[in-house]
Parts: C-alpha cells; structure tokens; sequence
C-alpha cells in the first residue's frame, strides 16, 4: 500500500511540475498572439488611412487641372 501512495505522489509531482512550463509557454504565446494582432490592426488602419489620402489628393489634382485648363482658356481669349 505505501508504495501505491509513493508512486502516485510521485506521478503528481511529475505531471504538475511539466505543467508548470507548459503554462508559461501558453502565456507567452497568448500575450504574442495578442501583440501581433494589435500590430497587424496598426498596420492595416494605416495601410487604410494612406490609401484614403492617395485619393484625396488624385481628387484635388483633378480640380486643379480643371481650374488650371479653365484659366489657361481664359486667359487665350484675351
């Protein structure tokens, strides 16, 4: 019977203290899951952000060039 109790006791001593490790490591893993997620989400709001002001400023060109052409056409009629 003691060594029923030994082997047991020593068992969970064995699976608690691989445990240990194990949780660690998972943590780790979360907190860098965790990380990359928010750095991707950085990433892709700016991606997003710049691509918006590529276009604003096509959009302004355009009016420029217009009001550049409507001048130019002004001014040949003078």
């Amino acid at each position: 019977m003691e060594n029923t109790s030994l082997s047991s006791d020593v068992w969970n001593n064995v699976t608690t203290s691989l445990s240990e490790p194990d949780d660690e490591a998972e943590t780790f893993v979360y907190i860098r899951s965790r990380v990359l997620k928010v750095i991707y989400i950085i990433i892709g709001t700016l991606g997003v952000v710049d691509n918006l002001f590529v276009i604003v400023v096509f959009i302004l060109f355009i009016k420029i060039t217009k009001k550049v052409q409507f001048l130019l056409e002004k001014f040949k009629r003078i």
